[in-house]
Formats: structure tokens, sequence, C-alpha cells
């Protein structure tokens, strides 16, 4: 049986919203509760293959570039949410379950050890992004406001863990490749119906709203979560952004993302290949072929 995932429906609208982390769902679940009259719900997969093929629901999602969206998930949440801070501390003193998940994941992160060098408490890490004047007020959600005071070592962090990381084994959801997202965990692929840019929400779900004889006034979808990123990604090296590239080949590939120019020259391509036989086809018409993600030309 299919384990329930959390997912925002209007049931007036006929509207199923996929969560996708870091590819505009918090402005996504406002639209969906603010203009279209939608609440989560956690639904089971064959629930929601029901609701789009029995009963005429649309099901949507949102994509973004992958490369920007690396830069987001890796320090703006899955480096915050893995901290040790996680374990004990403020942040979980009220919260078993949180303190429950860091220990069950802590052994994905053990291998870069490198990450949290020098930090024990959360504030360890703000003083490393956020001006002091800021952390002096206690609003720590002020540091979100402001650029990154790091003096290069988060950045110098994050450039190891890329050159280390080979993306079989994300210690967090949000280093999930956007593609997984759109597919059960058996690889069976959710009954989408279409699928919209990140990059401009605001327009994109106007046009959704509209389908529906919903107006959504400009202006009205200012709920994201823009934050400034904890470090300087201007600074980030060409060789780790062709390494992102590499390792997120198949969201550019399967979601249809034009390469960055970046990565324009590093021999990254996409090829289906037969798993076995000469027939593309199986006889009980399932394809025949795997995607290889990416590989070097010789």
């Amino acid at each position: 049986m299919h384990e329930p995932v959390m997912t925002s429906v209007s049931h007036k609208h006929k509207i199923i919203y996929h969560y996708l982390p870091k590819s505009a769902s918090s402005t996504a679940r406002h639209a969906m509760f603010d203009h279209l009259e939608g609440k989560d719900y956690a639904l089971p997969f064959d629930t929601k293959m029901n609701l789009v093929t029995t009963h005429n629901y649309t099901m949507i999602s949102f994509i973004r570039e992958p490369l920007t969206r690396f830069y987001s998930s890796s320090y703006d949440e899955a480096f915050y949410r893995m901290g040790p801070w996680m374990g004990e501390g403020e942040i979980v003193r009220n919260q078993p379950n949180l303190r429950l998940h860091y220990q069950s994941m802590k052994h994905k992160i053990d291998k870069y050890p490198y990450l949290y060098e020098g930090m024990k408490e959360i504030n360890d890490f703000r003083k490393m992004y956020c001006p002091k004047e800021v952390l002096d007020t206690g609003v720590f959600m002020s540091c979100d406001d402001h650029d990154s005071i790091d003096d290069g070592s988060l950045l110098k962090r994050f450039e190891q863990f890329v050159h280390d990381y080979d993306g079989i084994e994300p210690f967090d959801v949000h280093l999930n490749m956007q593609t997984t997202n759109l597919v059960y965990e058996t690889g069976k692929p959710l009954p989408m119906s279409a699928l919209y840019n990140a990059s401009d929400a605001e327009k994109e779900w106007q046009e959704v709203a509209s389908q529906k004889g919903v107006t959504i006034p400009d202006g009205a979808m200012k709920h994201g979560r823009h934050q400034s990123r904890r470090f300087d990604v201007s600074k980030v090296s060409e060789v780790t952004q062709q390494k992102i590239c590499q390792l997120l080949a198949l969201d550019y590939c399967c979601l249809n993302f034009k390469l960055p120019e970046v990565c324009d020259d590093v021999g990254l391509y996409f090829a289906l290949e037969q798993m076995e036989g000469k027939r593309m086809w199986k006889k009980d018409d399932s394809l025949n072929v795997v995607i290889r993600p990416w590989e070097q030309h010789p």
C-alpha cells in the first residue's frame, strides 16, 4: 500500500498541487489556500491517481532551474536542517520528532565532517553569515533580509561538499532531484497534468486560476520565502558549477531545462540505452530502455 503524501487539494476547482521542495512551494500553498479554496491532505498515490483519472481533477506542480535550486536547497535548507543544533538545543527542545529525524539521518552527514566544523549551536552558524548588529536585536529572521558576511568559510565548505557528493545518498529531502519527486518510489510517474516554471510563479498561478474562472490580482502573490544566500553564489567556481550540472543532469534532461553556459563544454549529454535485447519496446508495451544521466565524451 502506498504511503500518504501531503498534498494541497481544491475540491471545488478540482485542482491538486503536488509539493516539490524549493520550487515556489510556499507561493503555491498560498495560492491554493487564499485564492482556490484548497486545503492540505495526506493522500496516498492511488487516491491521487483516482482523482485525476476518474474524477477529472487536474494535478500540477512547479519546477525550478536546477542549478539555482541546488544553491537554495543545499545550504538554505538541507545544511540548516541537519546541523548539530538539531540534536539538542533551543530549536528542538520541544520538538522530539525533529530530534529523532536528525538522529536517524546523522550517519549520512558523518562522511562530510568539515560541514559543521567549529559549530555546535545555531548561533555559531548565524555568526558566520548574519551581521552582528542584526543578531544583537534578537530578531534572527531578519538575518534573511541582509547580505551574508561569510568570509569564505561557508563557501569553501559548500564547494568541498559538491566535490565529494555523488548524489546517490542525499542527507536531506531538499537535496533530492526534482525528477525523483515527480515519480512514486516504484518509479511509476505521478499523473501530472501540467508542470509550470517557478521563475514566474505569480503569472503561472494567474493562468491556472483563470482556467477555473478565478482571478488572482497582480501583486497578490507575495508569500514566497525570499531570503539572502548564506554565502556569495557569485563566487562559486566554474568547476563546482559544472559538477552540480553533472549531479542534476537528470533534471536538466527530463524537465527540458537548458544547461547553463558554464556547463556547455563539460561533455554533458543524455542518452536512452536499451537494457537488453534488440527491441526498444517489450511485449507488454513497456519501454525497454534506461536513461543514462550523464557521461563524458571520449
